[in-house]
Parts: structure tokens; sequence; C-alpha cells
């Protein structure tokens, strides 16, 4: 399994990161932009961290809905085998 251990650049829908520590690589999120539409604004898609995992994060993007009907937000991560799978080399 990847993990993401620095991310290098943020430019417009897309992360420059390093997996596992020694692979730098570029990841394009235009194709995620429909399903996740709140990572459009430039603002948010470049507040972008790093979690525990580590995988990319944008803290609070995510909403779920608690077993009482409450709504909670919550980070929106992804699988850093997915993101590898995405990315290109540098």
């Amino acid at each position: 399994m990847h993990k993401i251990t620095s991310i290098i650049e943020i430019q417009p829908y897309t992360i420059s990161v390093v997996f596992d520590g020694k692979e730098n690589r570029k990841i394009n999120f235009t194709p995620l932009l429909a399903d996740f539409p709140a990572l459009n604004d430039q603002e948010i898609f470049s507040s972008a961290t790093l979690d525990d995992y580590p995988t990319l994060m944008w803290a609070g993007l995510a909403k779920i809905k608690e077993l009482d009907g409450s709504i909670s937000r919550i980070p929106l991560d992804f699988c850093p085998d997915t993101l590898y799978m995405m990315s290109v080399a540098l």
C-alpha cells in the first residue's frame, strides 16, 4: 500500500507529491471534480494537507449522516493507492 509522505506543490486541480518517501508524482484531480464539486473552488482545493495515514485530505469537506439523523462534517480523503494509479511520474 502506498503512502503520500509529502506535498511538493499545489496547482489548479493538480497536486505534486512524494509517494513512499522516494517517488515524485503529479496527481490530476480534474476527473474527480464532477463528483466532488467543492474541489472546483481553488481556495478549498489549495487547502489540501496530509492526514495521519498519510494521504491527501481536505478538512471538513465530506458529510456523513449520524445515527440520530444529524449531519456531521468529516475530512474528505482519497485512498493513496487510487491516487498513485491516477498520478504520473515527475
